[in-house]
């Protein structure tokens, strides 16, 4: 399907034969007029000369499968005293992967010796790329997060750019950089010889070497971009050989299956056990079943930004940590209470007159900068972090939040390879992790690449920049950023949207984003702050969520497509019980409506046959066919949050109409003699289709009315219910016998 010929890399989606002979018509250029740019220590960049390219057929290895190999020679000088980069472009039916192998010839320490740039020592030029019909490309915006871009010039690409996406026709494509054990790649615009198309650009971000080799990014073909993203992320683990695990072999953590409350956006840093108390006290006040708290930034004892001690500060916690943490679990019924800390100890590391920085030395690396920070050594780190979390697993605690990770590559720039330091720091934190918390760990101010590539079996991170409560508008750039983030972070793990403010402009939109996420729900609601109205459509009474299956994602007319600027809505769907969710937003700006439409295509498997459609908040439902569209208009600050169920025979239920996700609700469904029977996992507003209107309908053995709406929709309501319940509907037998007419 890929193959390489005279400077360009070339696709034949319609079939798999090479781009040569017969095959060469139907093939098209994806990356054309391919170069090699570097840059060592002091110098100015230079382009070299691709001297030979050499075709090869290479049997599968490293699980990449049997395929094409073309080796391309770069040099600058000589054998003896110059610089040569191959560049290895192995072609696997719909995937390329590219290594890179840069070496530097000759020199001496006597003689000068030359080393390769700490940053964008090597760069793969493309003047240009093929038909571009659409493009998202997912960017480093600052050290911590990345969001979108949808320019389709390749040439304006962002610096730091982790992950591209685009159209050609009828294919998807995508090229996704690699961080490895040596060096992170990165994709930016220009570098082309017209100054046109983007760079491949690898640092290592260490000094010295006079060698750079390993995979640097893969470039996979496919009809849809979904599957597309996991499996080009998939093959590169894979070919790394890390102990990486995609998010598909990760298990998500127990706790983050419940709706939690944080400290941060209520306290900020003066959280303290008086107010944690007072705002438990209030949510059970509220009957709102939170079942976990994180106890954020603020209660460490520290100076001058520096970790003092592994204790909480005696100020705000004068009985101790271990005395909150019990009050929480046995006065006001938390399971679960976790603690902040990042991944240094602190913000800005150890106190070098602390006496951690006595008693843990051996643990603890001291910078150049004079920073003193957990050793950056798998073994050496986990005697830092193990010393810590098994004191906070003694005083109850049952896991962490972990901030400020990509900081990793600030302290250590030049003193280590960017892949060796972000995998030293993760392994030792996680094996903590998993002995004292069972893996449970949110991964926060991560979203650097060296951090993505290099948590082993975390399956938690954060997806986005922080919710920002009282910043007007701040829901648009902060739906923008989980919704398109999440198409390559997913793939990796479940995203963390953010907590959140259940009384707040954005809460409603705030709660349907989450409800779809995929990931963690909580809040962040100060004293005498919190509506538990927009709360508990999230949840079932015990506190669990009602969580969608996979990371959301944007849908297919609005992936490459730029919601803000009000040309269309945001849309992102999801799966739940075998039904898909789809939620539209209202992100333009300017203040006006904005059109938009659902169909059953917007969520993959969902095109073929017919499917009932359900909108939450109108309450409106209807048989939709496979190429109808449902149209609809959103106001700024609007919402719609719709539910896709493939027709079935007898009835088709949909869920729960009073719960955001309200097909999680279904357990099971069966038939016999004419009664339809759906079992619930707690009992509501039960929602079903049915052509034929029903004869009966009991919840429990107990008789209930099945109240018809609209387009053969129905209702069952079991509000009082909050056990496990059983929905009998019959469509063909006479009504129950007089001793089962209790109708409610």
């Amino acid at each position: 399907m890929f193959a390489y010929k005279d400077g360009v890399l070339l696709v034949s989606p319609e079939q798999a034969e090479a781009a040569d002979g017969d095959g060469a018509a139907a093939a098209r250029p994806v990356l054309e007029g391919l170069g090699v740019v570097v840059a060592l220590d002091g110098e100015a960049e230079v382009r070299l000369a691709l001297c030979s390219c050499v075709q090869s057929a290479v049997p599968g290895a490293g699980g990449m499968g049997d395929g094409e190999e073309y080796k391309l020679e770069f040099r600058e000088g000589t054998e003896d005293a110059g610089v040569s980069v191959e560049l290895k472009l192995r072609c696997v039916g719909d995937m390329v992967f590219g290594f890179v192998d840069g070496r530097i010839h000759g020199g001496s320490p006597f003689t000068g010796r030359k080393s390769f740039a700490a940053k964008r020592s090597i760069s793969i030029t493309v003047d240009r790329m093929g038909n571009v019909s659409g493009l998202m490309a997912n960017y480093q915006h600052n050290d911590w997060w990345t969001r979108p871009h949808f320019d389709p010039d390749p040439a304006r690409l962002p610096p730091r750019t982790v992950s591209l996406l685009w159209r050609d026709g009828d294919a998807c494509l995508r090229l996704l950089p690699v961080c490895g054990p040596v060096f992170r790649t990165d994709l930016e615009g220009g570098g082309g010889r017209d100054g046109q198309g983007f760079s491949i650009r690898l640092s290592s971000c260490r000094g010295g070497l006079k060698r750079n080799e390993g995979l640097a990014f893969v470039l996979g073909c496919g009809a849809e971009p979904y599957g597309l993203a996991d499996k080009t992320a998939d093959a590169a683990l894979r070919v790394l050989d890390y102990p990486v695990l995609p998010r598909d072999k990760k298990t998500y953590p127990e706790v983050l299956d419940y709706l939690g409350w944080c400290s941060w956006d209520a306290f900020y840093q003066q959280v303290s056990e008086e107010n944690l108390l007072a705002k438990a006290e209030e949510l059970r006040r509220l009957e709102l079943p939170v079942r976990w708290v994180m106890i954020d930034d603020g209660w460490s004892s520290e100076r001058e930004g520096k970790l003092m001690s592994f204790a909480a500060d005696s100020g705000k916690f004068p009985h101790g940590l271990a005395h909150t943490v019990q009050a929480l679990k046995d006065r006001f019924g938390m399971r679960w209470v976790g603690v902040w800390h990042t991944i240094a100890g602190y913000w800005e590391g150890i106190h070098p007159e602390s006496p951690l920085a006595a008693s843990l030395r051996r643990y603890l690396y001291s910078t150049p900068d004079g920073s003193l920070i957990p050793y950056p050594d798998a073994a050496a780190g986990f005697g830092f972090w193990n010393a810590w979390h098994g004191l906070l697993r003694r005083q109850g605690i049952d896991f962490v939040k972990t901030d400020s990770q990509a900081a990793i590559g600030n302290f250590l720039q030049y003193e280590r390879s960017v892949g060796e330091a972000a995998s030293a720091a993760h392994q030792a934190l996680e094996a903590s992790v998993a002995l004292h918390f069972s893996k449970t760990v949110i991964n926060c101010m991560g979203m650097a690449t060296e951090n993505i590539w290099h948590r082993p079996q975390s399956a938690v991170s954060r997806n986005s920049d922080d919710f920002m409560p009282k910043k007007p508008g701040g829901f648009r750039e902060h739906a923008l950023q989980n919704a398109y983030n999440s198409y390559f972070h997913g793939s990796f793990y479940w995203g963390d949207w953010d907590m959140f403010w259940s009384v707040n402009h954005d809460d409603l939109q705030n709660a349907v984003l989450r409800a779809v996420s995929g990931g963690p729900v909580y809040i962040s609601d100060a004293l005498d702050r919190t509506d538990p109205a927009k709360l508990l459509p999230l949840v079932y009474s015990d506190g669990r969520l009602l969580r969608c299956d996979r990371p959301a994602v944007p849908a297919m007319d609005c992936l490459t497509a730029d919601p803000l600027n009000g040309q269309v809505p945001l849309k992102l769907w999801n799966y739940a019980g075998g039904a898909g969710i789809l939620a539209a937003f209202h992100l333009g700006e300017g203040g006006g409506e904005i059109k938009g439409s659902v169909s059953s295509a917007d969520i993959p498997g969902f095109a073929d046959g017919e499917a009932v459609i359900y909108e939450h908040f109108s309450g409106e439902g209807r048989l939709m066919e496979p190429e109808e569209r449902w149209s609809f208009i959103l106001k700024p600050g609007q919402c719609l949050l719709f539910v896709l169920v493939k027709i079935r025979e007898g009835i088709t239920p949909v869920g729960l109409a009073d719960k955001y996700v309200s097909p999680h609700a279904i357990a099971g469904q069966w038939s016999s003699g004419g009664t339809e029977r759906v079992r619930l996992r707690e009992g509501g507003k039960f929602i079903f289709h049915s052509r034929r209107q029903p004869v009966f309908a009991r919840v429990n053995g107990e008789a209930y009315e099945a109240l018809p709406s609209a387009n053969g929709i129905y209702q069952v309501d079991c509000s009082g219910l909050r056990e496990e319940a059983i929905i009998e509907i019959g469509l063909d037998l006479p009504p129950p016998s007089a001793k089962n007419r209790k109708i409610r």
